[in-house]
């Protein structure tokens, strides 16, 4: 990771996402270190999305963790196969671990998180999906308290983390809590946006601490290889 000079004279660390297009919107990449929220409406991308960033981090040195709180590891490298053949390969060679989450114990949770990173020395971190911090707290405030210091373990460890929310249909909110969006350091939107009667992909970053970055929608598609994202294209012309 090389030091970047930015728009506001810092030298940020940073990390390649791996997904063609987006480290052009954040000036050179993911701040290293930083927790990103990825939400969207269901069908938008969200695992794709932090599966391809911790699949190139695998494949580039970083070893990654994958936390499920809905599908199962079977189901998700299946669905990933059709963008890297190669997953399986991944995993058995300890670079890439999906760990199914059945717990609906807090403090087991945060145990497990520990555990899994120490174990394979983990440098990227994705978990799938908060929205499911529901099962450990029956308040809003809790569970934002939670995302923090759930955060704050990844850190500690020297990750990089995603945590995957979830956008209501119809709602025009960031996040199913509402406050989600507040306790990482980041916020990236992936929508299904309506035009001429179909639907078309797009994402936003709607924040991002330390670094300048785009704030635009950006058209999305995703194709064989993956993700890709088209800053220099406009949704609407």
């Amino acid at each position: 990771m090389e030091p970047v000079e930015t728009k506001k004279s810092e030298r940020v660390a940073r990390i390649t996402s791996g997904i063609t297009g987006f480290d052009e919107i954040l000036k050179g990449g993911i701040p290293s270190g930083d927790i990103i929220l990825v939400t969207g409406t269901p069908g938008s991308g969200k695992t794709t999305f932090c599966m391809q960033m911790l699949d190139y981090g695998a494949r580039h040195g970083e070893r990654g963790l994958y936390f499920t709180l809905e599908e199962s590891a079977k189901d998700i490298i299946e669905q990933f196969k059709t963008f890297d053949k190669g997953i399986e390969d991944l995993i058995e060679s300890g670079m890439l671990k999906i760990v199914e989450v059945t717990l609906t114990d807090y403090e087991s949770f945060k145990g497990m998180i520990m555990e899994e990173m120490e174990a394979i020395d983990a440098k990227r971190v994705a978990i799938d999906s908060i929205t499911y911090f529901q099962m450990f707290f029956a308040d809003i405030m809790s569970i934002r308290k939670a995302i923090i210091e759930v955060s704050q373990i990844i850190k500690n460890h020297n990750c990089f983390g995603l945590m995957v929310g979830e956008i209501p249909y119809g709602e025009n909110k960031l996040s199913s809590f509402g406050v989600e969006e507040f306790a990482v350091d980041g916020v990236v939107a992936l929508y299904l946006m309506e035009k001429d009667g179909s639907f078309i992909r797009a994402m936003r970053v709607v924040k991002m601490r330390n670094t300048d970055h785009l704030t635009k929608f950006c058209p999305m598609d995703i194709n064989e290889k993956g993700i890709v994202i088209y800053p220099n294209a406009e949704i609407f012309t």
